[in-house]
């Protein structure tokens, strides 16, 4: 199908087009640069990543500013024109497709202002004014990002007079539902960008637009080789990749992901002393099929755990530290039980005198060995949160998890949110592993797990890996 208004080869100039959300006071705006050659629903990815939307909800343009009614010309009314995605086409046999019409057929020096809202239920409605033309240099972005101020409004926040009151509300701790208005915009914000109604990176949206017209010679990454969070990325629905892509690197983790060899022998302390204890000989088994008690004593007190526990820490069974510190062990792939003994794997046996090596075995294996795919996102998402070192506590962490495993699309049977208990049901094992290398101090959650920095510099060595 020919595209009504495309132009043809290199387009001769690029529109500069000012937008702004109408009823914003400070305005909300964006001065772009686009080639007017893009059709209005690619015009529409602009305006969504330009403004900070995650375009979540439905969207349309017209040619007619829904605020003035229409005045008769010569007894005529003129009938606006209104153009939709195709899946809207059906509601209204007048709307016109928006794949077909490019930005610089409807809007033009003669047209006037093009209107585009965005969520029918809050109404957010943008002024897309046409400013002035430029030649188009030989080589030049699509879209790009000129000028502009304050973020985008919160989705679902009531509209633009909503708006207002929502940030009425925050600005005033007396306010009735200060509190709760708090924990709501935490929540819909989300992890990955704190809410300020200032704030615009320029430089990021436009990194962000580049990245919605990618070069011809841009080839399609192959199967397996997208890195842990490239993929992780990839699965985010769109209008949240920009603020993903932000706290990926807010996290550090283009930053180095090595340890010193004293550094990786006190991290991989527990996991040093089991596969040593064990040997490359193994370590008979009760017939009950626990460690024995001596072995047990042992590591609790080689370990310094004993300080911290109540009891003999004479049975394994009861001595939840060395259970736990086994059945990781076990789980990352360092041993593994036959008949009645326990052995150690090849990888574990080449890393004995290798601290810095089983550092790395214990990253790659965190981020990799999982018993299901939404445990591996709950780790990777914990990982992040690990690096990045924002958190303070246990519920913080399994809240930004949360977060990011529903933008991943993972939901209960029901088809409701992951409930907190759940998420922590999904990082049990990860958690685990994090308290026997010292990144998270307190194994009932309920303290202070600030991650240090070389807690931060194991969580990029696993995402890396």
């Amino acid at each position: 199908m020919t595209v009504r208004g495309a132009v043809e080869g290199p387009g001769a100039v690029l529109l500069q087009v000012k937008v702004w959300i109408v009823g914003s006071e400070p305005a909300i705006w964006r001065l772009l640069e686009i080639d007017p050659s893009l059709t209005l629903d690619r015009v529409h990815e602009v305006i969504q990543t330009a403004v900070g939307w995650r375009d979540s909800h439905l969207h349309s343009f017209t040619d007619t500013d829904p605020f003035v009614r229409l005045r008769a010309v010569n007894g005529i009314v003129r009938e606006p024109r209104r153009w939709v995605p195709v899946d809207l086409l059906e509601d209204n046999e007048d709307d016109l497709p928006e794949t077909d019409w490019t930005l610089g057929q409807v809007l033009t020096p003669e047209s006037g202002p093009l209107f585009y809202e965005y969520d029918f239920g809050d109404g957010w409605i943008h002024r897309l004014e046409l400013t002035g033309t430029l030649p188009m240099p030989p080589i030049a972005p699509r879209a790009r990002l000129l000028d502009g101020a304050r973020r985008a409004p919160l989705e679902d926040s009531g509209g633009i007079y909503g708006y207002h009151d929502l940030l009425d509300a925050l600005a005033d701790p007396g306010h009735e539902k200060h509190n709760d208005l708090q924990a709501w915009i935490a929540w819909t914000a989300g992890p990955w960008q704190e809410f300020d109604p200032e704030q615009l990176d320029i430089n990021a949206v436009n990194k962000e637009l580049a990245l919605l017209f990618p070069a011809p010679t841009a080839t399609e990454p192959h199967p397996g080789s997208e890195s842990l969070t490239q993929e992780l990325t990839n699965r985010m629905p769109p209008g949240l990749r920009r603020e993903f892509r932000s706290y990926l690197h807010a996290a550090g983790l283009d930053g180095p992901a090595t340890v010193e060899a004293d550094v990786a022998e006190a991290m991989t302390a527990p996991y040093l002393w089991l596969t040593r204890r064990i040997g490359p000989e193994g370590l008979s088994l009760t017939a009950a099929g626990w460690l024995p008690p001596a072995v047990v004593r042992e590591a609790m007190t080689e370990l310094d755990w004993v300080k911290d526990w109540i009891g003999k820490a004479n049975r394994e069974d009861q001595t939840l530290p060395v259970l736990q510190l086994r059945e990781s062990a076990q789980r990352l792939g360092l041993i593994r039980k036959i008949k009645g003994r326990l052995v150690l794997t090849s990888a574990a046996k080449r890393l004995l005198d290798d601290p810095a090596g089983l550092w790395l075995f214990l990253a790659k294996s965190t981020a990799h060995r999982h018993r299901h795919d939404s445990e591996r996102d709950a780790t990777l998402l914990l990982l992040l949160e690990v690096a990045a070192g924002k958190r303070t506590s246990w519920a913080d962490y399994l809240e930004a998890v949360a977060f990011g495993l529903d933008a991943l699309g993972w939901r209960n049977r029901t088809g409701t949110q992951l409930e907190p208990n759940t998420v922590h049901a999904l990082l049990v094992d990860t958690q685990e592993v994090l308290l026997n290398l010292g990144i998270f101090d307190d194994r009932l959650g309920l303290e202070t797990n600030t991650a240090k920095a070389p807690g931060q510099t194991f969580a990029r060595a696993a995402l890396h890996a």
